[in-house]
């Protein structure tokens, strides 16, 4: 009987252990409360299936914002890129659990624009002349 008791106390310690040590879904820029500069413009077709729930501000360059935008459960990241005075934008969306780039985008006015899960080595597209600008965004060389 002791034993029985055992392997159920170390699953379940196993199962607490690993359970603490996985990363919630999604990017940690989600984690931080939204402020007013983290809306999406208006204008903004957004996807209905699955909804966006969240959007976030991530950097503006060359008169360009990009914005990360996630669905309910964090699964799917987008970027959104928005030139100044203009109500063209480009998006697109891929799955935020990935150890690769999550979303390319490009587009008039817009340089290419590359969203990044957290921890992304960017050591390499770095070298090619892209730029950093916030952890899980990198614009390419002009």
């Amino acid at each position: 009987m002791n034993r029985r008791w055992s392997a159920v106390v170390a699953a379940f310690g196993l199962a607490l252990l690993l359970g603490g040590c996985s990363a919630p879904a999604g990017l940690a820029v989600f984690q931080r409360e939204a402020s007013a500069q983290d809306r999406l413009p208006a204008g903004i077709e957004e996807p209905q299936d699955p909804p966006l729930v969240n959007s976030r501000f991530l950097a503006e360059a060359d008169g360009v914002r990009h914005f990360a935008a996630q669905a309910e459960e964090g699964a799917l990241a987008c970027l959104v890129a928005v030139p100044g005075g203009s109500k063209d934008y480009v998006a697109g969306c891929g799955r935020s659990m990935t150890a690769g780039p999550i979303v390319s985008v490009s587009g008039r006015g817009v340089s290419a624009a590359t969203l990044v899960p957290d921890g992304f080595d960017t050591t390499e597209q770095q070298v090619q002349g892209w730029r950093k600008l916030q952890g899980n965004l990198l614009i390419g060389p002009r």
